[in-house]
């Protein structure tokens, strides 16, 4: 073979190994997360030189979603030898070597040859241990990470509310400085935080620009208005009720609305997926969800006699939402089939709030005696309490 063809061979195998997607190196799914009762995936971590926040974090992260029990670092040794991990319950070893980049393999501990290749910056942080950490998971479970998630919650202070800022796990809490007398809803898009308040003896709707600090009042009525939920950065769904007439509007954010619906009945709780509006209706007698569609108005839920705050994951297959039996709970709904299943148990468990990855959840928990923020998994599993405060709304 000539030079010219070795070096085109040496490119095409590095193009295959360091571009291939995610899961093109891996042979399955290493651990199946929808499936109850499974048992954690032991991992090791090799090398990682010079890179202990890196390490730190993938070793946080993995082991707070429940699902792993990671072990090291530890030394790198020349050549991965599957051998020399027989005798111990690891399964998968992540290695790590350094040079100008951080050249990640990872290996299942039945082969020689890796399942995973990439490389990442050279830089002793969490977002690269977030970087790294999302690509084992995506691996290993063949699921979206929540390690990028953040989430936005309310807090009560002495004598007002206020809106506050998360990464993913509740380890880093941000004050936005952002008070009100109530606030019913707060939502995260972006950099922006839209929110529903009182604001002295009338209703607004506002929006806050985390990047510059600025806050703008898009709405406001002497009317009830409970924003719903965000379309995009520049457009938004919300209720109006000014006691005998409820309104379902969208509203761009110049206070330009239109009306999508309206009855002599509570309607409120409003939610966006596709190009359906979900909303809590009591036209039946008592609170039940509903979905607007092109042929009309179509209740959802039939069982239990208080449902409300419905939550669609981003797939639009499930539905979230808080029931009423003895104490509030979370039940998750199959939206084709009308199937639900309950995976909250223990106080009062509401305001669900489906997370971008599709399978984690936020929602407010009194369980402990208090108002808390858990994430939980959609199959209930997973159950952590993240900080307290309620109303949380999970983004990106």
């Amino acid at each position: 073979m000539n030079s010219k063809l070795i070096k085109k061979f040496i490119a095409f195998v590095l193009f295959f190994y360091v571009l291939q997607p995610l899961n093109a190196l891996a042979e399955k799914i290493y651990l199946d997360i929808t499936q109850p009762g499974i048992k954690k995936l032991a991992i090791a971590l090799e090398g990682f030189d010079n890179l202990s926040n890196v390490s730190k974090t993938i070793k946080e992260n993995l082991e707070f979603t429940e699902y792993f029990r990671v072990y090291g670092p530890f030394p790198i040794t020349a050549e991965f030898d599957p051998q020399l991990w027989k005798s111990s319950d690891v399964e998968i070893v992540v290695r790590a070597r350094t040079l100008d980049k951080i050249s990640v393999k990872i290996f299942a501990t039945t082969s020689a040859s890796p399942i995973f290749v990439k490389e990442y910056p050279l830089k002793n942080n969490e977002f690269t241990g977030n970087l790294i950490s999302s690509d084992i998971y995506k691996l290993l479970t063949g699921k979206e990470s929540p390690f990028f998630n953040r989430f936005v919650f309310v807090r009560k202070l002495s004598s007002c509310m206020g809106i506050f800022l998360s990464n993913w796990n509740g380890k880093n809490v941000q004050d936005t400085g952002l008070r009100r007398h109530i606030i019913s809803r707060v939502l995260l898009k972006g950099n922006k935080i839209f929110y529903s308040a009182l604001n002295g003896k009338s209703w607004t709707i506002e929006v806050f620009d985390i990047s510059n600090k600025t806050n703008k009042e898009i709405i406001k009525s002497k009317a009830l208005l409970v924003l719903g939920d965000v379309l995009n950065e520049s457009q938004f769904i919300y209720s109006e009720s000014d006691g005998e007439i409820s309104e379902i509007k969208i509203s761009d954010i110049y206070g330009r609305t239109k009306a999508v619906s309206s009855s002599r009945w509570i309607d409120t709780s409003a939610r966006w997926s596709a190009s359906h509006i979900f909303f809590v209706s009591n036209r039946d007698g008592s609170p039940q969800i509903y979905k607007i569609t092109s042929s009309g108005t179509q209740r959802v839920t039939f069982q239990g006699r208080y449902n409300t705050e419905p939550s669609i994951n981003p797939q639009g297959s499930k539905m979230a939402f808080s029931s009423l039996v003895g104490n509030f709970q979370i039940y998750i709904m199959d939206i084709l089939s009308g199937t639900q299943t309950q995976i909250t148990n223990q106080g009062n468990n509401e305001q669900p709030c489906f997370c971008p990855d599709g399978h984690f959840l936020t929602i407010m928990s009194d369980r402990r005696g208090k108002k808390e923020i858990y994430l939980i998994s959609s199959d209930g599993a997973v159950q952590k309490s993240l900080t307290h405060g309620y109303l949380p709304f999970c983004s990106r």
